[in-house]
């Protein structure tokens, strides 16, 4: 008598599964409970959920409250199967010109605007920003005043005042450098360390081999200088400085000491770059490196 008492409870519990899944075709906390407690076996339960004609209407959040009701940790597993995973978070972009990060760290603070652009005012630096530096300022909350500013700073903008350009020096060398070479189908050859030197209107790079490594190029021939950066903890780590030469080569540079976590060779270029050379595009070029 007990036996099929038993045997009548469980089959009563196997129709009401059934009755979820033809039912609706969503499976939810609540129906789940409910086929628990009617008496449904965990491998009935399992097969209504790796159903795929089902859909499992659950988060995250709802495998705490299968596993504090005591659903089986089998059944709780083919759920967080079928939870779709959440979607990835975007990756924040990035300005081409790193100098406005600290910018927008001053805007994001709640500090003036009016002290705010005071302050790029008496830098007496110059801006060339491009297309990616404006999206980048526009999505952290600078109005078109600050931008204004900005775009201000650069020489020849409309209603900007006649400033002389810096006159580039005879000789600004940059040690601590490193001459990244590119072979076939983009696997690297071996690297040189060096130097580079602003020469006026030229750049010269000085081998460590001597002059078999050795080249100049001109300022007026760059079509783009950027940086290459990779993500840190609170800010990109930018440690290598790119030429992209009008219809010539790619010159890489990187950081000998980026290991170590420094930049300041590179640093150093492109601040003395867009000092002398303002007119330069900052930012990477339309196709490719």
């Amino acid at each position: 008598m007990k036996r099929s008492i038993i045997g009548t409870l469980l089959g009563l519990a196997l129709l009401a599964l059934g009755a979820v899944a033809a039912g609706a075709d969503e499976l939810t906390v609540d129906s789940i409970l409910s086929a628990q407690r009617s008496g449904a076996p965990a491998h009935g339960i399992i097969s209504m959920i790796n159903n795929p004609a089902n859909t499992v209407s659950m988060t995250a959040a709802d495998i705490v409250t299968l596993r504090n009701a005591g659903v089986p940790e089998s059944v709780i597993n083919a759920v967080w199967n079928r939870i779709p995973s959440p979607p990835p978070e975007p990756v924040p972009r990035q300005p081409d010109d790193p100098r406005l990060v600290d910018l927008v760290s001053l805007i994001t603070s709640g500090m003036s605007e009016d002290i705010v652009i005071e302050q790029v005012r008496q830098s007496e630096l110059a801006y060339n920003l491009s297309v990616n530096d404006l999206l980048y300022l526009k999505e952290n909350g600078a109005k078109e005043t600050m931008i204004a500013a900005l775009m201000a700073t650069s020489t020849g903008a409309p209603g900007a005042p006649a400033t002389a350009l810096a006159s580039p020096p005879s000789e600004l060398i940059f040690n601590d450098l490193v001459l990244v070479k590119k072979g076939i189908f983009g696997w690297l050859k071996k690297n040189h360390p060096g130097r580079l030197e602003i020469d006026g209107d030229t750049l010269a790079w000085e081998d460590s081999r001597g002059a078999e490594g050795s080249f100049r190029f001109e300022t007026a021939g760059i079509d783009s200088v950027w940086f290459t950066c990779e993500a840190g903890s609170s800010e990109n780590f930018c440690h290598q400085i790119n030429f992209k030469i009008v219809k010539g080569d790619t010159y890489r540079f990187q950081d000998s000491r980026r290991d170590s976590g420094s930049n300041d060779a590179v640093v150093a270029v492109m601040e003395a770059l867009r000092k002398y050379f303002p007119r330069l595009n900052f930012g990477t070029p339309t196709v490719g490196d």
